[in-house]
């Protein structure tokens, strides 16, 4: 009678192991979902667009990127040269991730092509009445 306890046990898993190999519970991977106050984060190539429709819609008249540049975690620095092309002028604007848009402008000689530095400040309004 005690042989048979073990040997009752030994049949018994007998069977259930293969009938349990074949039973798959789905996988649970626990991916923590961003909290909703997170903003997504744009990339350069939507800083660039953002800004160059924001120069365009103001006036300006551009004639290629200079420079863009992520300058704090939020903020990043677009430089546009102005037409016609190599004349000199840029235009330098600060732009906002966390609220999407330009928060600041500059016109100036750009100095990689011997400007001397800011020419006039220009309000987000848009640039000064010529």
């Amino acid at each position: 009678m005690v042989l048979a306890r073990p040997a009752a046990l030994l049949l018994s898993s007998l069977f259930l192991v293969p009938a349990c190999a074949g039973v798959r519970t789905p996988e649970r991977r626990l991916v923590p979902e961003p909290p909703p106050t997170v903003q997504r984060e744009l990339g350069y190539n939507d800083v660039v667009r953002l800004s160059q429709e924001y120069a365009t819609g103001h006036g300006y008249e551009v004639a290629d990127v200079a420079e863009a540049q992520r300058v704090q975690p939020n903020f990043w620095r677009v430089r546009f040269g102005l037409a016609p092309r190599g004349s000199g002028r840029a235009l330098d604007l600060s732009f906002d991730e966390a609220q999407g848009r330009v928060v600041g402008s500059t016109e100036v000689e750009d100095q990689a092509i011997g400007g001397s530095g800011p020419l006039t400040p220009v309000s987000p309004g848009g640039p000064p009445s010529r």
